[in-house]
């Protein structure tokens, strides 16, 4: 974990801004509550990430096989008010843990375009009422109230 962390520092040290798109099997995470067992398996990065960088929790994406967690890092143009409509991109970076328990990160540019569109989508979809993070469940179904006026 520590060698995974010092290749996240040296992201953001070259790149200022990044998004990180955590990648985890889904049997990890309980299903009763997966947006609190997603973030509880990605807190111990995000704690050491936020004591020195600006972190936010943005969404946790449900599959049947792998989840996704996604955080931004010290993304300054994030706005919560226009961010249904924020379709800059971020460079995204995929932090994975195989199936053996080993974390592996390395950039992946051809998702920035790809999750700034599905970000957007999320907040679009889920209104003025909630906050980050974000559930979409794709086993389930998602369900949204309220979505915001484009």
């Amino acid at each position: 974990m520590d060698a995974v962390n010092l290749e996240v520092l040296n992201a953001i040290e070259e790149e200022v801004s990044i998004r990180i798109v955590v990648d985890v099997p889904t049997n990890l995470v309980n299903l009763s509550d997966p947006l609190s067992a997603a973030t509880d398996l990605v807190t111990p990065f995000i704690t050491l990430w936020s004591t020195k960088h600006d972190t936010r929790l943005l969404a946790v994406d449900l599959y049947p096989r792998h989840t996704y967690v996604v955080v931004d890092i010290n993304n300054h143009r994030y706005d919560y008010d226009t961010a249904h409509a924020q379709l800059y991109t971020v460079p995204v970076y995929i932090l994975q843990l195989s199936k053996g328990g080993k974390w592996s990160f390395f950039r992946r540019s051809v998702d920035d375009k790809r999750v700034a569109k599905e970000i957007a989508t999320l907040h679009r979809c889920n209104g003025w009422e909630k906050t980050p993070p974000f559930l979409a469940d794709h086993i389930r179904g998602s369900v949204y109230l309220s979505p915001r006026s484009t």
